[in-house]
């Protein structure tokens, strides 16, 4: 038995330099309280590893046959597949699901799992982005079965969650494809890179040296971030061949602000995504995009959840892993089909 003494609610007021009122207020998302205080408080809790009482309290609660499902960007065209793919697999099991937005943003994904009690659900599905450095701590106490969906970054292999990600990094099969059909300048385009991280990281990896320039970081993983990029990629004195896009989004971005400058995709240059959302199918040209079998993992974290919840088991967790795969379409075909 741990001899290491309960961090309570006072010793939160007095590292944070309030009252515990101000820290109550904090825990409930109340009035009376201003963001910036907010946000020390939180941060002091995480930093402490303070469990409110209320943790241990629903777990005497009977069910309520609602989930959660937590997700970046409910604008991004793969998230649908996924949500909709969670919510027929709660459906067969008599389960609602209950949704929540992060944008991304690593303290609004902490808060997501500090406050899941007060949801009043019987398990979280989560798909990080940001990814902060506490996450893993903060999964490991909330006190309910949760399933990760991961797409970004390698997690602790003892993490007291079910995992269900992908058995290659994806942003891989991109550059390998990209350099197989002869493109030498390739440029990146995506969001701050402690965002889906893997993603650049593949990108460093897969040249022999990063030129700074062909680098273009937006806000976020949008349509607009895509368009952003184009411009800038347009204005360099020398135009990258290729470029890999993030996310579909962020393609179809570039490629829809290309045709408006007059680029040519992909004879003067070439851009893949990845998700392999419907939307990468239906712009001109279409756009090659790498599947991340969104449906089929949103199926399964579901299915993970829910037997955790409706078995009570605490232990044996899932390590699960789908194979993503590159669809080459107009987007990127071979220089060579050009030469002729």
């Amino acid at each position: 038995m741990s001899n290491k003494k309960k961090v309570t609610i006072e010793d939160v007021a007095k590292r944070a330099g309030v009252g515990i009122a101000t820290v109550s207020r904090a825990l409930n998302d109340s009035k009376g309280i201003s963001a910036k205080t907010k946000e020390k408080i939180l941060q002091v809790i995480d930093e402490m590893g303070f469990i409110p009482n209320t943790s241990a309290q629903s777990l005497k609660i009977r069910q309520t046959r609602q989930i959660a499902l937590a997700i970046p960007d409910i604008r991004n065209a793969i998230i649908p597949d996924i949500a909709w793919s969670v919510e027929q697999a709660a459906k067969q099991h008599g389960y609602r699901v209950v949704q929540i937005n992060t944008s991304g943003n690593a303290m609004l994904e902490l808060e997501t799992l500090r406050d899941i009690k007060k949801l009043h659900v019987d398990g979280l599905i989560i798909l990080p982005v940001a990814y902060p450095k506490s996450l893993e701590k903060m999964i490991n106490q909330a006190g309910l079965p949760i399933s990760v969906i991961n797409y970004g970054k390698r997690m602790n292999p003892d993490l007291k969650a079910d995992i269900v990600g992908l058995s290659r990094q994806e942003g891989k099969l991109v550059m390998e494809h990209l350099q197989q059909i002869g493109r030498t300048r390739i440029a990146y385009a995506g969001a701050p890179k402690d965002k889906l991280e893997e993603r650049y990281l593949a990108y460093e990896q897969s040249i022999r040296q990063v030129d700074t320039s062909l680098i273009y970081i937006g806000e976020d993983i949008s349509f607009e971030t895509g368009r952003q990029a184009a411009d800038y990629f347009y204005n360099l004195k020398e135009m990258p061949d290729a470029i890999y896009a993030v996310n579909d989004m962020v393609a179809i971005g570039i490629v829809n602000r290309f045709k408006e400058l007059g680029v040519a995709v992909p004879e003067q240059v070439a851009v893949v995504g990845i998700d392999n959302n419907l939307w990468s199918t239906v712009t001109t040209p279409q756009i090659s995009s790498v599947s991340i079998m969104g449906s089929e993992v949103g199926r399964l974290a579901a299915e993970l959840l829910l037997k955790r919840i409706q078995t009570h088991n605490t232990s044996d967790y899932e390590r699960m892993e789908f194979e993503p795969w590159l669809i080459v379409r107009e987007s990127s075909v071979s220089m060579t089909h050009y030469s002729r």
